[in-house]
């Protein structure tokens, strides 16, 4: 078994469990949350052994995604050889690509490891809510990141906290967009600022007590860069993401070529231009990688 680093720290009624695995430049670093008896997420196939370990003591009675992607489902099913058919809470947009669940490319399966099928998903919506220790959480609908994403937030035990997935990412914020809706991001953004303080529990990246700064910012920047996304669009009289990415932010890096496009100033692109609203997205085209031409 290859060596994770664990990382363990509480937030209310929350614990939050680091998992950072060897690998790119930074790692492979997700976290899951645990109140009570349930587990938020369950981080990626290749994490899970450990995370199973670190559990065993109490395992978890259920748990509750905040959507498919395979650095939050990707360990149900190592979780569930562990401790039995725990139930598995998904939301509802999300439930039929969970029952098969296809292998990730190369690159991502290699980062979080290849997720398996969750054929018994339980679905849930904006509204429901579940079981943190001795309150609960209210899941909200926050599309954007991918239609059908969810927040669960915490309004008891004397703090607002929120468990907020992948709604924010920071590392790649112009292009982690491969499956996005920019203008249903900056909404979520939005009405997430618009409460009252709250502090932000992500899966990436640090925990916010500011998070309703942290999600205005974040907001206005996307805000500005869709706005020269659309003027470059229709100076050039075109809408094709590729085209208008290199006009507005110059060539692709070797790493967009390397994700087949998911993770690429065209994406963004296609996000502002063409939102993805049902899943699976189509393919974005790059073109030929930057050396393609060279001798």
């Amino acid at each position: 078994m290859e060596e994770i680093a664990v990382t363990r720290t509480a937030h209310g009624p929350f614990e939050r469990i680091v998992l950072a695995a060897p690998g790119g430049k930074r790692g492979a670093v997700l976290s899951v949350y645990r109140a009570g008896d349930t587990l938020f997420d369950a981080g990626g196939s290749r994490v899970a052994p450990v995370l199973a370990r670190l559990l065993a003591g109490a395992p978890p009675r259920r748990i509750v995604l905040t959507h498919w992607h395979e650095d939050h489902a990707g360990g149900v099913a190592a979780l569930r050889r562990s401790f039995g058919a725990i139930p598995v809470h998904a939301p509802e947009e999300h439930v039929a690509l969970l029952r098969s669940f296809d292998r990730v490319p190369q690159y991502r399966g290699v980062h979080w490891g290849q997720p398996e099928p969750v054929p018994d998903a339980i679905p849930y919506r904006s509204g429901d809510a579940f079981p943190a220790g001795p309150v609960e959480v209210e899941a909200l609908a926050t599309p954007g990141h991918t239609p059908g994403h969810m927040a669960l937030l915490l309004r008891g035990a004397g703090r607002r906290l929120a468990l907020t997935g992948d709604l924010y990412v920071t590392d790649r914020p112009l292009t982690a967009w491969w499956e996005s809706a920019a203008d249903d991001l900056v909404r979520s953004w939005r009405g997430m600022a618009a409460g009252s303080a709250f502090t932000m529990l992500p899966t990436h990246g640090e925990v916010r007590e500011d998070g309703q700064r942290a999600f205005a910012e974040v907001a206005d920047l996307v805000e500005r860069a869709a706005e020269l996304v659309v003027e470059a669009a229709r100076r050039l009289g075109t809408r094709d993401p590729a085209a208008v990415a290199r006009e507005v932010f110059g060539p692709e890096g070797d790493f967009a070529h390397r994700s087949g496009g998911e993770f690429s100033y065209a994406a963004f692109a296609r996000s502002v231009l063409d939102p993805v609203r049902c899943l699976p997205p189509a393919p974005v085209r790059l073109g030929p990688p930057p050396d393609a031409d060279a001798p």
